[in-house]
């Protein structure tokens, strides 16, 4: 039992000790790794380490947000709507770029810096409406969520500006306390204050602008949803009440196959004013309305005909009428004559 237990914890400290060497011969490797693209890793690192560079992302980001506060009016969406899906993708390719490029130049230091993983945050963000178009479809309750989420993209502007990082004022204030002015930190402090109510003010707006109209879209798609379901439901009902009339009124045959419409017009011909009828839930039936709508037919053509009859009663009395002064008037003659 001894051996067993000795033979297993040699074993162990074997696969200890080889696992040990390798990981060690493993971060060697990693650590004496070199690149052999060293001149373009340089010439890209210039390039977005150059001030051009930083205009273009910050102009880029402040168009971006330009063009989501204008894409919250429905008007300027409906007439622009081409330019706005051209510089969606615009905007969407510069992020990936930026991305593309800082992780080429320092793959490992990358992941180093807080301001790098908001960049990679935002870019996620970035490709979730589109992730869920893909997945879930193009009416997918949630995607105008999705959608109100984009207003997060402004947040890159606090990479490139060193304001928003409050970077650098500890230097500035070295050197107004150098120069011995009193009110250089309440300044300074008043300013950084200013300047953070000033940005997180227009993040904010856009921020409940963005967000507004995507709950409204989400509303009214969800009335929307709910009336074509009632439709379909009511179209659903109207469907299987007209199978259930066709069903019935095809097991309502006789032994002579006579159609139900027939035994009614034969009942009718046996019946008396002085019969007693039954009329719960007759209202409803096709073959009430098929009697009921004969009977209005006679009643119009009834209405018709009394209406002629009233015509020629007229015209008759008008003839009258003229004829009734004449016959006056050959009578006084015939008084005179007379006399």
């Amino acid at each position: 039992m001894s051996q067993h237990f000795y033979h297993q914890d040699q074993a162990r400290i074997l696969s200890d000790s080889l696992f040990e060497n390798a990981s060690h011969m493993f971060y060697e490797k990693l650590w004496k790794f070199q690149r052999k693209d060293t001149q373009l890793q340089a010439f890209v690192k210039k390039v977005i380490m150059s001030h051009l560079f930083k205009i273009i992302m910050i102009s880029a980001i402040s168009m971006n947000a330009f063009f989501m506060v204008l894409w919250t009016d429905y008007k300027t969406r409906y007439n622009l709507f081409r330019l706005f899906e051209v510089s969606e993708l615009i905007f969407v390719s510069i992020y990936s770029s930026e991305f593309c490029m800082k992780l080429y130049v320092d793959p490992v230091n990358y992941w180093k810096d807080g301001y790098n993983l908001l960049d990679v945050v935002i870019i996620i963000i970035i490709f979730i409406p589109y992730s869920l178009r893909k997945i879930k479809g193009k009416h997918y309750p949630y995607l105008n969520i999705a959608d109100g989420v984009q207003s997060l993209r402004i947040l890159k502007l606090i990479t490139y500006s060193r304001g928003i990082r409050v970077d650098g004022w500890t230097d500035l204030q070295e050197q107004l306390d150098a120069r011995n002015l009193i009110l250089s930190r309440s300044f300074t402090i008043i300013f950084i204050l200013l300047a953070s109510f000033v940005f997180l003010s227009m993040f904010v707006g856009v921020m409940i602008i963005h967000t507004e109209d995507s709950i409204k879209k989400f509303e009214q798609e969800l009335m929307l949803e709910r009336r074509m379901n009632l439709m379909e439901e009511k179209q659903v009902i109207l469907k299987r009440q007209q199978e259930e009339v066709g069903k019935l009124m095809q097991t309502q045959k006789d032994l002579d196959h006579k159609s139900f419409t027939e035994l009614v017009e034969k009942f009718k011909k046996t019946l008396r004013h002085t019969d007693p009828m039954v009329l719960d839930d007759f209202g409803t039936s096709l073959p009430f309305i098929d009697i009921y709508l004969s009977t209005l037919d006679n009643q119009d053509a009834t209405i018709y005909k009394l209406q002629e009859l009233y015509y020629e009663i007229v015209h008759v009395l008008s003839l009258m009428l003229e004829d009734l002064p004449q016959k006056k008037q050959s009578q006084s003659s015939e008084k005179v004559d007379e006399k």
